[in-house]
């Protein structure tokens, strides 16, 4: 089971690192916001963008091992798709003030795509290794 969690968190932090790495390769989005921001104002651009990204998986991971240890775990399950939906959407609003752009159609709204793609693929998944995993508990032992 060790092997499996780890293999979950290396290939979330893969793939929502590739969408960062994305996000801030040169000749990129970035790069017009590095040259159009102040400093503070692009580190917090990129911050933002990175915890846009991050956060479904790393959501997705805690929320799991969280609802294993305690008694109440189902309410973790049920919270899972409005706190990924509240941090992103609270990241993308930092974002968008610190950019000057008033909603998603800016650039902002083209690098937080991948972002957005994780927020509804996590929680898919999540909830996929959930049924799998109360399925396989329940499934009778084969050959006793």
């Amino acid at each position: 089971m060790a092997r499996g969690v780890m293999l979950a968190v290396a290939v979330a932090a893969a793939v929502a690192g590739s969408f960062i790495a994305l996000g801030t390769r040169p000749d990129g989005i970035a790069d017009y916001y590095r040259d159009t921001l102040t400093r503070p104002a692009f580190t917090v651009w990129v911050f933002g963008l990175v915890v846009a990204t991050l956060s479904p998986p790393i959501i997705g991971i805690t929320f799991w091992f969280s609802s294993t240890r305690s008694r109440r775990g189902w309410l973790l399950h049920f919270l899972l798709l409005p706190a990924s939906y509240a941090i992103v959407r609270g990241a993308i609003a930092i974002m968008l003030m610190v950019a000057g752009e008033p909603d998603n159609d800016g650039l902002t709204g083209w690098a937080t795509e991948p972002a957005v793609m994780l927020m509804l693929l996590c929680p898919l998944v999540y909830f996929a290794a959930l049924a799998f995993t109360k399925s396989h508990r329940r499934a009778p032992a084969h050959g006793s």
